[in-house]
Order: C-alpha cells, then structure tokens, then sequence
C-alpha cells in the first residue's frame, strides 16, 4: 500500500503573469487511495477494439497547432489492438486545446470549435514544475474526456482514455521489472527531486513508451465507469509502486477550491495526475 502523502505548496509569481498571478498558501496536496463516489455521472466505458494493430508507429498532427502525437502500436491487450501515445499528454497540446490557438490559427472546424472545453484556470497549474515540454496535470477526468473528444474531431481517429486493463497491459509489458528498472526509465521521489520532469526525458521501454511508470500517474476507466489512477508519480518511493496500485479518483482531489461550485475542470488539491491518450486502429 502507498503511504499517505501530504505536502504544502506556495506559488508567487510575478506581476507579468497578469491574471494569473496566485499565491496559494496552506493548500494541502492530499493523496485519497479510496472510498469516495465521482462528484458526478461518469460516462460509460469505452468500447474496445476488437482487431490487432497491423504496421508500426503512426504520426498524427494536430491541425492548427504544432504538436504531433507519436502514436505505438500495441497488440495483446485484452479485447485486442490499440495505439498509445509515447508520452503523456503535455501542456503544449493541452493549451491548444483550452486557448483556442487552433482556431486562432485557422485550423479549426465548426465540428472541433463546437467540442466543449473547460474554462481557462485561474492559477498556474503547472505549479511551477515547468510547462513546455512538460505534462499537463491537475486536469479531471472530465477534462480529459472532452480532450479525447476534441482529438477525435480534430483527427478523425477515435481517441479515449485507456481502458483499467489496456493500461495494465501496458505496465505489465513494460519490461521495467522492478524498483531498480523503474528509477531507469521512470521519474519517483527518490530521482525527481519533488518535481516533474519534461516528457521522453528518460529512456523507453519496451513499448517505445516514456513515462508509463512515474512522472505523473494516469488516468484509466474501470468496468463500471469510474475513474482510477495507475503508474505512480514524481512524489511515490519507488518501493511503494508496482502494477497493482489503483488510486480511485476522488473530490477531494478538489477540495482546495475556493469557488463554489468547484471547478468541474481542475483539480486544485493534486499535483500529480495526468493523462496518456489511446486511439483505436
């Protein structure tokens, strides 16, 4: 079992950041392992492909912006063949989709301009850890769905979040098999230094995927819908991380924002959560 981890964060930055200038003191980053029920409905599961992937890695652009998704093949899971993304979804594709740029640059659709996104965050919420380069964090799952959604209209392929077991297949092909082979080719508390680091900074596994194992934990539906986290972060020991651990979702990873109501969008309350995307062949 992972230990409870509990740490306080304060951001002050400078006035240049106009509106989003914060200083969130106090905030305690909290880590709940179960019990509580999604603040909300949660849609149902996504169906999953039923045919192995033929071909290897594809590239798929992202009209409008200049991010490229590295998408692997990946055969063997239960229900069969799916695409997974090298890395986990980063800030630069997340603000694409947030801020508009692709309709800013003339890449957008009336389809992809009629996705729903969430509202623009009112604090930094990358947390100071870095951004460029880096993956996006504190999003919901209802975020990350409407993410999904917005790369399938944009892309014509059907993007999701993972599947519980195509996420644990994943981990368990990995072919990091243990604590010592994680620090290799993962980010924990023992190497990150607190922090996260930039995506496909260490070495891949045997996927071809970065980042499976540590630098922020991803999400992954369950059977019935709900949503559970899997992977371990930059804060786990390396010792407490295997391909058992499940942490539901919970509100209290929100439980820190002033507004009422809360955020649908943004988890105030975590740091180290985030999302892999997956695309059926």
């Amino acid at each position: 079992m992972i230990a409870e981890s509990r740490f306080t964060l304060t951001v002050s930055h400078a006035a240049a950041f106009g509106a989003l200038l914060v200083t969130m003191s106090g905030c305690c980053w909290s880590r709940e392992k179960a019990g509580d029920d999604l603040a909300e409905a949660t849609p149902p599961v996504s169906t999953i492909a039923t045919v192995d992937v033929e071909g290897g890695p594809i590239t798929v652009p992202i009209e409008g912006t200049s991010v490229e998704l590295e998408m692997m093949p990946v055969n063997g899971a239960p229900g069969g063949g799916f695409y997974a993304a090298t890395t986990e979804v980063s800030w630069d594709l997340y603000d694409a989709f947030i801020f508009n740029l692709d309709t800013d640059a003339g890449g957008s659709t009336p389809e992809s301009d009629a996705v729903t996104r969430p509202s623009k965050p009112y604090v930094l919420v990358d947390r100071g850890y870095g951004h460029a380069g880096y993956a996006a964090l504190s999003i919901s799952p209802k975020a990350a769905e409407q993410l999904a959604e917005w790369l399938t209209v944009k892309t014509g392929r059907r993007f999701r979040i993972p599947t519980e077991a195509e996420l644990s297949h994943l981990i368990a092909t990995s072919g990091v098999a243990d604590g010592e082979a994680r620090l290799v080719h993962g980010w924990f508390a023992e190497n990150s230094d607190y922090t996260t680091h930039a995506i496909g900074s260490l070495p891949a596994d045997a996927n071809g995927l970065h980042d499976v194992w540590g630098n922020v934990s991803e999400y992954a539906i369950m059977p019935d819908g709900t949503y559970v986290v899997m992977g371990g972060s930059f804060i786990d020991e390396v010792a407490d991380v295997d391909g058992s651990l499940r942490i539901p979702f919970t509100p209290q990873w929100n439980a820190d924002d002033p507004q009422i109501p809360k955020s649908p969008w943004w988890l105030a309350s975590n740091d180290w959560v985030g999302v892999r995307m997956v695309c059926d062949p």
